[in-house]
C-alpha cells in the first residue's frame, strides 16, 4: 500500500479555499461587510465542494471581521469510520499554527515585566546550552521565535520521531553542530523555538501547558484548547487525522506532538481560534478586556528576519515571533502561518489587521 504524505494540502488546497478573500483583500479600498459576506459565501462553496470530491475527510472555517465571528462552519467528517460530523466546535490539531498561539502566550508573560523578548536563555534557563559557548550565553527568546539560532532546521525533531521527551531533546540541541553563524540565516526549528517558551513559564513558575492555560485560553474563554495532547485524546468532539492509502482517506495514525507543544501541541476548534484571533486583530483586548500588553504582542507582528521573496509580487517576506509576516501591495500588514502533520493534519491562519478580518482554515488530513 502506497501512504502519501499529506502536508502538502498547505499549500495546494487551503489556498484554494482563500482565493476569495484574497481576490477581497487585494482590493484598494476598506473591506465592507457585503464583500466579506460574498467572499464567505464562495469560501462556503468551496469547501462543499471539496468534501464532495472527497479532497479530504473534514475540515472546519472561521471568519472573523470587526471584532465579530462573521462565520463559523464545518464540513465533512471527523472519522472515516465513525461518519461523526465536523462542527464548529470539533477538535483538531493544529501543528504549526501553535507557533502564533503560543508567541501571543509570551506577549502577556513578558507583559507581566519579569521578562523581555530579549531575555537571555542562560539566566532563564541556566541548564541549557547550546554547541558553541558564546552562542550559548547570548541567545535569547526573540532569537529563538524568529528562528535565527543558528541551529539547522527541525534540529530535534528526529529524535521526536524516535520518542525521546522534550528535556531529552532540549537537552541535546547542545550537541547539535550549527547549521549557519548566529543570528545570520532563517532555519525553522521547533525546538529552539519549545525551549524559548518553556524558559519565558518557568520564571513564573509554571509549565508550559500550565502558563498556556492560565495566561490565554481560560481568559479567552477557549474551553475546547489545550497544549496537552491527553486533552486532545480526551474530548468526545475531535477530528482524527488521515492519510491516502490507495486512493482512499484511512485513519491510521496517531500524532502525539507533546514533545514540541509550544511549536506543534496546540489542539483546538474554529470557536475557539476566533477569539484568539479577535484578540490579535484587537491589540491584545478581548471583549473590551486588556488580556496581553499590545505592545508586547505588536512585537510579534515586527519582521525579524528575511525569508524570501513573493514570487507573484516579488516583495520580501519576513518571520516575526511566531508569525509568518508580509506586505501587500497596499502596504497592509498580513501575517499568516500553516502548520501540518504527514500523518492527518493541515491548518492555516491569515490575518488581514488594518481590515480588521481573519480566516482560519483546520482540517483532518
Amino acid at each position: 500500500m502506497r501512504v502519501v504524505r499529506s502536508a502538502s494540502f498547505t499549500k495546494v488546497l487551503l489556498p484554494i479555499l482563500l482565493a476569495p478573500f484574497s481576490a477581497y483583500a487585494q482590493e484598494k479600498t476598506p473591506e465592507t461587510a457585503q464583500q466579506v459576506e460574498k467572499a464567505i459565501r464562495e469560501v462556503e462553496k468551496l469547501a462543499q465542494k471539496q468534501i464532495q470530491e472527497n479532497a479530504l475527510p473534514g475540515l472546519a472555517i472561521a471568519v472573523v471581521f470587526q471584532d465579530k465571528v462573521a462565520y463559523a462552519e464545518g464540513f465533512g467528517v471527523r472519522d472515516v469510520n465513525t461518519k461523526a460530523p465536523v462542527d464548529a466546535d470539533t477538535v483538531f490539531q493544529l501543528a504549526s499554527l501553535s507557533k502564533p498561539i503560543g508567541s501571543t502566550v509570551v506577549a502577556e508573560l513578558v507583559g507581566e515585566r519579569k521578562i523581555i523578548w530579549d531575555s537571555k536563555l542562560s539566566a532563564l534557563d541556566p541548564a541549557f546550552a547550546m554547541f558553541d559557548p558564546w552562542v550559548t550565553r547570548e541567545i535569547t527568546i526573540r532569537d529563538m521565535y524568529a528562528h535565527r539560532s543558528g541551529l539547522p532546521e527541525h534540529a530535534g525533531d528526529l529524535l521526536e520521531d524516535l520518542g525521546f521527551s522534550r528535556a531529552e531533546i532540549i537537552h541535546r540541541l547542545r550537541y547539535q553542530h550549527p547549521g549557519s553563524s548566529f543570528r545570520s540565516h532563517f532555519a525553522y526549528t521547533n525546538f529552539g523555538l519549545t525551549e524559548a517558551a518553556s524558559a519565558a513559564s518557568k520564571t513564573y513558575g509554571l509549565e508550559w501547558e500550565e502558563a498556556a492555560e492560565q495566561k490565554l485560553f481560560k481568559p479567552l474563554g477557549m474551553t475546547s484548547t489545550s497544549s496537552r495532547y491527553a486533552d486532545f485524546v480526551g474530548r468526545a468532539n475531535k477530528a482524527l487525522g488521515h492519510v491516502l492509502v490507495d486512493g482512499k482517506w484511512v485513519q491510521k495514525f496517531k500524532r502525539d506532538a507533546q514533545a514540541q507543544s509550544p511549536a506543534g501541541g496546540v489542539s483546538s476548534s474554529v470557536n475557539d481560534v476566533a477569539k484568539w484571533m479577535r484578540l490579535q486583530l484587537g491589540n491584545g483586548k478581548f471583549d473590551g478586556k486588556q488580556i496581553v500588553d499590545d505592545n508586547a504582542l505588536a512585537e510579534t507582528h515586527h519582521p525579524q528576519m528575511l525569508t524570501g521573496f513573493n514570487p507573484f509580487t516579488q516583495m520580501p517576506t519576513f518571520y516575526g515571533l511566531g508569525w509568518n509576516v508580509s506586505y501587500d501591495q497596499q502596504g497592509r500588514l498580513r501575517l499568516n502561518h500553516s502548520g501540518a502533520f504527514g500523518l492527518g493534519a493541515a491548518t492555516y491562519v491569515n490575518l488581514v489587521p488594518n481590515e480588521q478580518l481573519g480566516i482560519v482554515v483546520l482540517t483532518n488530513a
